[in-house]
């Protein structure tokens, strides 16, 4: 949650002032902050890197990252846990890196962007560049791509061939900087020879429009190791001559720590972008989903559906229904800005204590505050392994905590081998690989070769079918666009009244062969596959589709009700497997075995 800054003063005795990660972060942004630095393989300063600028820049640019032992996850084989091995991450920074398991090919260079920036749609475009070397990141301000730069390269300049190469695909960049690996006398001043590099160094600048921003407190930006060798200046920028950073740029040595590089902190301007990220939300057990349930119970209740004798009739009265739900939404829920200190154990009493330690500034107040988080963390956690153990009964959850993290999807997009660099493009591209069988001809003449059974009448659902199939739904899974969970519907139908008249608008549904449209309306969210080594296609990804809550308990008590139909009359092949009801993989693989074995 973003919090003001205190205004109490630091000399106070006894007082102390909030941590800086508190002071409230402006969501419109107008400029970038980028740290970059050859950390020559150093873990522990990677780790500090991350730690120390995670609430000041944007964007870190590393050079020769680290690649070592980062823990043992889980495994079936070995007891002491598989090693995992890899370039150290972050909770607030999202890694950029081109993925190569080989040791000889590793990344050499590394890019994290602030999760905090996550609506400015950062990805690695492997599709202009797939170089070890070389990291080139899109980013979009409104409709706009920008392009930043993060580059290391060799005594054999092999980074800067690969780049002079695929520059032409580049449009807008705004920033190229990293190790370079040239002296010269142009940047250089204890150098006092030309490199045959440097003119293809501008070249490659030119074209892309920039141009060597000198740095504001000039000096070397790497220290000898051996004492008789000079420093010298390797690490350049070069950005647009017109732009707000342009020249501004600084060098730290006091803060290099064991690199003989020293870190570059620069500001480049971009334009006003909004990355403020805020969800409408009501908190659970909390006094407005209370009052929201009441709400919704006493709306159903009122509804009239004793006129449904059309069409027409049955879609007022399930649009009144949506239009229950929704005036129910808007009334209770609330805004919240998701920022990287947002914490599922927070509770009020955490609120409560850091209102009072802000009032204050007492020290006493603080360590209480302390307390309280430690208390709320150690409640949160106790319930979600108790209820893992004897609810949901599935202590597999347990392993999200310890086995190796999931990266997210980072590449750009590409469909029939063009950039989805737009929204529109985007969305064309999902569009078109998901929904590929759409309008495409059937063939019917399949259905004359099936036997016609006797036509049966189809009964009315009575509200027990609703109870049975409603009892069985987990109270976690995510809503649809009505924001009704299992846990508002179970709570809703909970009440007689309220099932009844939801029974009958089902029973109105079959009688006038008419699905209304609320019953239709869903959300899709789209989820990279797990296991991928690359997520740079749309068949690299799942859609799912989150349909409204009422819409899918009806589809569960349909589905239930045919199924018991087919089996009842033997319409199931004895071989179907897949989708019935006391039948799984198992089932499967014991048929197999048994065909198996019997030859």
């Amino acid at each position: 949650m973003a919090l003001k800054e205190s205004t109490r003063s630091q000399g106070n005795q006894g007082q102390l002032n909030p941590p800086s990660y508190w002071r409230y972060q402006d969501m419109i942004k107008n400029n970038l902050k980028i740290f970059s630095q050859n950390i020559r393989k150093n873990k522990v300063l990677t780790d500090i890197v991350l730690e120390t600028q995670k609430n000041s820049a944007n964007v870190i640019f590393i050079q020769e990252p680290p690649r070592s032992l980062i823990r043992c996850i889980p495994s079936h084989s070995n007891p002491m846990g598989d090693p995992l091995y890899g370039t150290p991450n972050h909770p607030e920074w999202t890694l950029f890196i081109c993925q190569d398991t080989t040791q000889e090919n590793y990344a050499r260079v590394v890019t994290y962007v602030n999760k905090r920036l996550a609506k400015m749609r950062f990805a690695l475009r492997l599709d202009i560049i797939n170089h070890r070397d070389i990291n080139v990141l899109a980013f979009h301000n409104d409709q706009d791509t920008n392009y930043i730069i993060n580059i290391y390269s060799d005594s054999n300049q092999t980074a800067l061939r690969a780049l002079q190469e695929s520059m032409t695909n580049i449009d807008k960049t705004i920033i190229l900087t990293g190790d370079f690996n040239i002296r010269d006398s142009d940047w250089d001043p204890n150098f006092r020879h030309y490199s045959a590099h440097t003119d293809d160094l501008i070249t490659i600048a030119e074209s892309l429009g920039l141009e060597l921003s000198p740095p504001s407190n000039p000096g070397p930006t790497r220290f000898a190791d051996n004492p008789r060798d000079t420093n010298s200046v390797i690490d350049l920028v070069f950005l647009p001559p017109n732009n707000t950073g342009f020249g501004r740029h600084t060098l730290h040595p006091k803060i290099r720590k064991p690199s003989d590089h020293v870190p570059l902190i620069i500001e480049i301007g971009i334009g006003d972008v909004n990355t403020d990220i805020n969800i409408w939300s009501i908190k659970k057990d909390s006094e407005e989903e209370n009052e929201f349930i009441s709400s919704l119970v006493q709306g159903i209740q009122s509804l009239d559906i004793s006129a449904i004798r059309s069409q027409a009739n049955l879609e007022v009265s399930v649009q009144q229904l949506a239009n229950v739900f929704e005036n129910a939404w808007n009334t209770y829920s609330k805004q919240k800005h998701i920022t990287k200190h947002s914490k599922e154990w927070w509770n009020q009493d955490c609120t409560n204590g850091l209102n009072k330690y802000r009032e204050s500034g007492n020290l006493k107040h603080w360590k209480e505050f302390k307390s309280m988080i430690c208390i709320a963390k150690r409640e949160f956690f106790d319930n979600k392994i108790h209820e893992i153990a004897s609810s949901n009964k599935r202590p597999w959850d347990l392993m999200n905590w310890v086995r190796k993290k999931t990266l997210p999807a980072i590449e750009s997009i590409s469909y029939k081998n063009c950039p989805c660099n737009t929204l529109p493009d985007l969305w064309n591209a999902l569009h078109k690989s998901y929904n590929s069988a759409e309008n495409r001809p059937v063939n019917t003449r399949l259905l004359n070769e099936l036997s016609q059974a006797d036509s049966v009448e189809w009964p009315p659902f009575s509200s027990q079918e609703f109870r049975d199939a409603i009892a069985k739904c987990s109270s976690f899974s995510t809503p649809g666009p009505d924001h009704i969970s299992w846990r508002h519907l179970k709570a809703v139908i909970s009440h007689n009244t309220c099932l009844e008249k939801l029974v009958h608008i089902v029973n109105a549904c079959i009688i006038l062969e008419y699905w209304p449209s609320h019953f239709k309306s869903a959300n899709s969210v789209v989820i990279p596959k797990p296991n991928k080594m690359s997520h740079n296609t749309p068949s690299s990804f799942w859609p799912i589709v989150l349909l409204n809550t009422t819409s899918k308990l009806i589809e569960k008590v349909v589905s239930n009700r045919l199924q018991f139909h087919m089996t009842a009359n033997g319409f199931l092949d004895p071989n179907q497997l897949g989708g019935v009801r006391q039948r799984s993989t198992t089932d499967a693989g014991v048929y197999l075995t048994h065909i198996i074995h019997a030859g």
